[in-house]
């Protein structure tokens, strides 16, 4: 792995070692070049066992369960996870000492070999289009490497990157407050939509959107922009950038980009028209992820590559674990977990993917200050959905106030609460006739009841494979 001169005996703390392998990289990194690591998270040790014995073999320091003012004094740096909030008081410690503070993305943009950089962001769709993207170029046998947000720490793919490999990075807006020193302006940038989410950390909504505007905020007019012509917040970026353009929309023919026309999808560049899938041959369902599937193509076509490949890897992609994931059919019933859809969007989005078939949905969760009304609005005009199972915890204020809003649309017969997700999963199943579908698409985060919404998908698919 290269390394990073003057690391050696340096004092370091990383703040936020999670549970999703978001500090593993970097910790494992840093003391690998001969630093003196700190790790401090209000986890416990048993709640991160999983990623301690990953370090086992690293020389650390551990403070866990809590955090200490010291440990943000007489440091030469300190590691910024992106769940940590920037006015969080240790950080202001850490600027008051004239301490440098850096994230896991920011060092690695100091050794990265490669200025050949793809980055996604975007509320929801990331993921998805960030795995298509790969999916793409390994069937076109490229050199590309990808990390970020998915859950692959840049650190563990540093080494297989040199100055021709190409890097794929998903980006949260959290992870973009975390460049903004460094004037980030990737190459290639694509933000799938801007939509309501984090509320909670955000001071509204416009914050929010300036955070996640930030991917193209330094691009100049060599590097490529791909947004949502669709969608009301973006498709005013041209406006806002001196990057170069690229729409993608399923409403409207775009001046250069990928659009859908009646069931085909369609690359438009200089006058030039590039016809290369249609929507019958696309296993992952939705029109959300058609549009998912045009900003990745139209990635790949700026890219050049070949329109083969691009048409074939569309066609066998087999869509992201945990985003409306078919997981099993038992009986004739259909079981789909949708873990990620932590917003309402994303939950009418998934629902609007089921068109007339019988839909029993698992919902509910801890609250991100989102507005509940207009999904409530949508499921109750939705006839297809049968019953709505809501899960109850005592720190699930998003379930009591989709539980209130729903039973003013009179749906109250319809509701079901569950206190486990074992429960849930039985509740659903026992209800559920041969062409149901049960799909757990929350609206809201998993704190409380899991660890994480990857452990409450876990939990979904575990409760779904014990059926019988």
């Amino acid at each position: 792995m290269k390394k990073l001169s003057g690391l050696k005996n340096k004092k370091i703390t990383i703040m936020g070692l999670g549970l999703n392998r978001g500090g593993l990289g970097i910790a494992r990194f840093l003391s690998q070049s001969g630093a003196r690591v700190l790790v401090t998270d209000l986890k416990t040790e048993n709640e991160l066992r999983k990623t301690l014995e990953e370090l086992k073999e690293c020389n650390i320091e551990y403070v866990l369960g809590k955090h200490r003012s010291e440990d943000f004094i007489d440091r030469d740096m300190i590691i910024q996870n992106p769940a940590v909030r920037h006015n969080s008081k240790y950080l202001q410690i850490a600027r008051t000492h004239g301490i440098p503070i850096e994230t896991d993305l920011s060092l690695f943009f100091k050794i990265c070999p490669t200025k050949n950089l793809i980055a996604v962001g975007g509320t929801k769709g990331k993921s998805t289009v960030t795995n298509l993207i790969y999916h793409i170029f390994r069937q076109a046998q490229k050199n590309i490497v990808y990390a970020g947000n998915i859950g692959i720490s840049v650190f563990d793919v540093l080494a297989d990157i040199r100055p021709e490999t190409l890097v794929l990075l998903e980006v949260s807006s959290w992870q973009l407050e975390g460049l903004q020193h460094m004037q980030f302006a990737p190459h290639m940038a694509i933000l799938t939509n801007i939509l309501p989410d984090h509320l909670d950390r955000y001071q509204g909504f416009d914050d929010y959107a300036s955070s996640e505007k930030r991917i193209y905020q330094y691009q100049n007019q060599s590097d490529y922009l791909i947004t949502n012509l669709d969608n009301p917040v973006t498709k005013y970026t041209d406006q806002e950038t001196s990057a170069n353009v690229f729409w993608f929309s399923t409403k409207k023919k775009v001046s250069q980009g990928c659009y859908l026309n009646q069931n085909r999808l369609i690359f438009q560049r200089e006058n030039k028209s590039v016809k290369f899938c249609i929507v019958d041959d696309i296993q992952i369902p939705g029109l959300h992820n058609i549009e998912n599937i045009l900003a990745a193509a139209a990635a790949c076509f700026i890219q050049d590559l070949p329109l083969d490949c691009i048409t074939s890897a569309i066609r066998n992609f087999p869509g992201v674990p945990n985003r409306l994931e078919k997981i099993r059919t038992l009986k004739g019933i259909h079981f789909y977990n949708d873990t990620c859809a932590t917003t309402p969007d994303a939950v009418i989005a998934a629902i609007q993917s089921f068109s007339d078939q019988p839909l029993i949905l698992i919902l509910g969760g801890k609250d991100k200050q989102l507005n509940y009304e207009h999904l409530c609005r949508i499921i109750h005009k939705k006839k297809n959905i049968a019953y709505l199972i809501i899960l109850k915890h005592p720190e699930y204020d998003a379930s009591e106030m989709i539980f209130t809003k729903l039973k003013r649309f009179n749906l109250q017969e319809k509701i079901i609460i569950c206190l486990t997700m074992s429960e849930a999963v039985q509740t659903a199943y026992l209800k559920a006739v041969a062409g149901t579908s049960i799909l757990l698409s929350p609206a809201a985060t998993s704190f409380g009841m899991f660890r994480n919404e990857f452990d409450r998908g876990s939990s979904f698919l575990q409760e779904v494979k014990e059926l019988l």
